[in-house]
């Protein structure tokens, strides 16, 4: 996995950082450690290794199902990710993110939707 623009890093002492830019020739990259930036950047989870389009779309799916109902975001969200998992031109990384902050969403609200579905090759085989 490469570091892109808008990720965010923890250097040695502990200190997150945001990636403003990224240098790929000289293998370089500028740090923005002001902690309001990083908080900014973080509202929504820890989005690395997403490219720019992919975090914009991340977003623009999280705030169209944003509500002051809990249960009610969840419900869309796990509506949103249904229809993309079938649709064979969703961007599986964005997929992915979008799947584990619903998952993060149903542990902090104790909440499952009724008819909440999952794949069965992503279960522990025992």
């Amino acid at each position: 996995m490469r570091i892109e623009k808008g990720d965010v890093v923890f250097l040695k002492n502990g200190t997150p950082a945001l990636v403003r830019d990224v240098k790929k020739e000289s293998g370089t990259a500028i740090l923005d450690e002001n902690l309001s930036e990083v908080q900014k950047q973080t509202a929504r989870g820890i989005k690395n290794y997403l490219n720019e389009n992919q975090r914009s779309s991340y977003n623009v799916t999280l705030k169209s199902v944003e509500s002051d109902d809990k249960r009610e975001e969840i419900e869309s969200l796990r509506e949103v990710v249904q229809n993309l998992r079938s649709n064979k031109r969703t961007d599986q990384k964005v997929l992915k993110y979008l799947e584990n902050e619903l998952m993060h969403l149903m542990l902090r609200e104790d909440y499952t939707p009724k008819n909440y579905e999952v794949k069965t090759d992503t279960l522990p085989q025992y």
